[in-house]
């Protein structure tokens, strides 16, 4: 389990990235590939999003890495495609650190080398070029660290997941404290430098490498105010490094004291020191998770001005040490090694996550258990294009135009009922004379004399309350043909109808079931939709799936349903069948299903939302159990109606409207 991702991640979007094996199984049928869990991916970024905007303050856009991507552009954030619960936290963490980078470091000063160079006189060869930069970026890292550190204490364990899994492993350790990297050149001093915050670092390793490590001073990083101050620190390291390197070329060796200030012999031939003097210097991290702004104390084995010789280690363990330094100078180098995602999978998870998809838990009661909800709160063509769903189709082979004949059947018939609902946005004063308060009436003045009080009027304005409306349609397979299209057609009109009396707002959502969870789509609302985005993108919607009924009913009171109080709150309900749905997880069916139903039913009413349930049937096929268990369910708020007359509904609706 994530440790720290636990108090702010809901692991409603936990990822399963193995829902499959490939390959063929004993009777060589070919088996499904695993597919990604486009859903849980959407939520991460999301959430990583989220996590990023709140430490750095600015609104950077975090994006999966594809194939043909580059890496860090200094203006987004980019995550690995393969995130589960297990590396979710290190994800996290390299995401705070490039936001915050985005937003603390100065990339023009970065591009500008000669800045670098400014007052040194230095022979910038290609290695000695690369070492500053090296140090100007594991610098800079540090000291943006700990802004963060500060500003955002609460995000402080993602990084110490990310230190530990470049930084601080123990493998790391190993390699600090063995024969590794104790020759004098810039890989030797970049190894040692830029695993300062490791426990088991030997400051003893290199000459002058106690020096370096005062210079930049690890605990009070914070100092540095800017990238410029960063880089003028990062010179400074490199005069210590350039003159031991380039002494070292010409066959001398410079050993370490106290202060860096004498000369020593007794060098070997590949610029190790002879003089042992134990196992080096524990650098103090406050716990067991190093922090960029922790000192330096001794553990007592080693002495101030002595190099150290190591420990012979496995070539398999150096192999794999240098495996992780190798990442680590990717990641001081803004590439960062991160797991490369389809285009097409992108374009899924950037429509679902545009369209604030999420998971809502469902389910836990009426003995039931608990599964999650796919909830797409705003139908749009990126969605449909993307492929996300298979019952949404924009390809040409898939297109149902009696969907446009659906819509326009509803337009015209709205047109009608609309005309009939405008009475709803009108306002009538009624006044009432002979009041003992209220205006005076000038035309009963003269009563006065005749002891008569009653002399005032009052104006009392009658007005309809707004209203909601919810309808919810049942898209699963049973529904397909007429019953879908007559439906769409119902609910179009009301859209229309109260669009025309302009105090009525109307939600319409879809239902279906799609790899083992139910879905349901917010596919028009009238406070941010136009009629024209049904007729735009209606037309795809197909039907699909089974009947997960009111465990989509529970995801959307936790979200949509309901409206401001004193409002008129209204549910509809399209349905053809019984409830059903599995997935491993819940078994949704018979009594159980029916009795979550009747909750479900409880509680809207409850929260003053009058239902309407109707069961559409054909005229062949109306099986007497359906009925029955749809009567259990809704009780006196069902209704059986045929498809073909769907218009009933619109006019049954209409008549509730004008209700006061």
């Amino acid at each position: 389990m994530s440790k720290y991702s636990d108090f702010w991640f809901d692991r409603q979007t936990e990822v399963n990235d193995f829902l499959a094996t490939i390959g063929r199984d004993e009777d060589d049928h070919e088996k499904p590939k695993p597919k990604k869990d486009h859903m849980g991916l959407a939520g991460h970024k999301r959430a990583i999003g989220n996590f990023v905007r709140i430490v750095s303050g600015e609104n950077i856009p975090v994006k999966f890495m594809t194939r043909g991507d580059s890496y860090t552009d200094g203006k987004s954030v980019t995550i690995g495609a393969n995130i589960n619960e297990r590396n979710f936290d290190h994800v996290v963490g390299l995401a705070l650190h490039e936001g915050s980078h985005i937003a603390y470091s100065d990339f023009e000063v970065f591009k500008d080398v000669r800045h670098w160079t400014k007052i040194r006189d230095w022979d910038l060869t290609p290695e000695r070029m690369e070492f500053l930069r090296g140090m100007i970026n594991y610098i800079e890292d540090r000291r943006i660290d700990s802004i963060v550190f500060k500003s955002s204490p609460g995000y402080k364990g993602y990084y110490h997941t990310l230190y530990s899994k470049y930084f601080n492993s123990k493998k790391m350790g190993k390699g600090l404290q063995s024969t590794m990297y104790r020759e004098l050149d810039f890989e030797s001093y970049m190894f040692r430098i830029v695993n300062f915050t490791n426990p088991d670092t030997d400051l003893n390793a290199l000459p002058r490498l106690r020096d370096i490590y005062r210079l930049i001073d690890m605990k009070n990083i914070s100092r540095l105010k800017s990238t410029d101050d960063v880089i003028e620190v990062a010179k400074s390291v490199c005069d210590v490094v350039f003159k031991l390197v380039g002494e070292n070329k010409g066959g001398g060796q410079e050993k370490q004291n106290g202060e860096g200030e004498e000369d020593t012999e007794g060098e070997e031939e590949n610029g190790s020191s002879s003089n042992a003097g134990g196992n080096g210097t524990e650098v103090d991290s406050g716990d067991k998770e190093m922090t960029p702004e922790d000192g330096e104390s001794t553990d007592g084995k080693s002495t101030d001005g002595e190099t150290t010789e190591g420990e012979e280690i496995s070539e398999s363990m150096k192999k794999s040490i240098e495996s992780i330094y190798k990442k680590t100078k990717e990641l001081l180098d803004g590439k960062s090694p991160k797991s490369k995602m389809t285009k097409n999978d992108k374009q899924i998870v950037d429509a679902l996550s545009n369209s604030n998809s999420e998971l809502v838990e469902v389910g836990g009661t009426e003995g039931l258990n608990k599964t999650k909800v796919v909830v797409v709160p705003d139908l749009t063509q990126a969605l449909i294009d993307s492929k996300a769903f298979n019952f949404l189709y924009s390809h040409s082979y898939r297109y149902n135009t009696n969907k446009e004949d659906a819509i326009n059947d509803g337009l015209r018939l709205g047109a009608i009922l609309g005309k009939k609902l405008k009475i709803r946005g009108e306002e009538k004063d009624l006044i009432y004379t002979r009041q003992t308060s209220g205006k005076i009436n000038k035309r009963l003045i003269a009563e006065l004399g005749f002891d008569n009080g009653n002399v005032f009027s009052q104006v009392f304005t009658e007005r309809y309350n707004k209203a909601n409306l919810h309808i919810s349609i049942d898209a699963s397979g049973s529904m397909h043909g007429d019953k879908l299209q007559k439906s769409i057609t119902s609910a179009v009109a009301m859209v229309k109808a109260g669009e025309m009396a302009g105090n009525i707002h109307v939600v319409v959502s879809f239902r279906w079931t799609q790899d083992n969870k139910p879905v349901v789509i917010i596919c028009y609302d009238s406070r941010k939709d136009k009629i024209t985005k049904i007729k735009k993108l209606w037309k795809y919607i197909n039907a699909g799936g089974t009947t997960p009924e009111s465990l989509c009913y529970e995801a959307l009171m936790k979200k949509w349903l309901g409206g401001v109080n004193g409002d008129d709150n209204y549910f509809i309900n399209y349905s053809d069948g019984q409830p059903w749905f599995s997935n491993g997880e819940i078994y949704y069916h018979g009594v159980s299903a029916e009795k979550h139903a009747q909750k479900m039913v409880k509680m809207m009413k409850n929260n003053g939302i009058k239902i309407s349930s109707y069961f559409i049937s054909e005229d062949n096929y109306q099986i007497d159990s359906d009925r029955s268990s749809f009567n259990r369910m809704y009780g006196n708020d069902a209704s059986f109606i045929n498809p073909t007359n769907m218009m009933e509904v619109a006019k049954s609706m209409n008549s509730k409207f004008l209700e006061k």
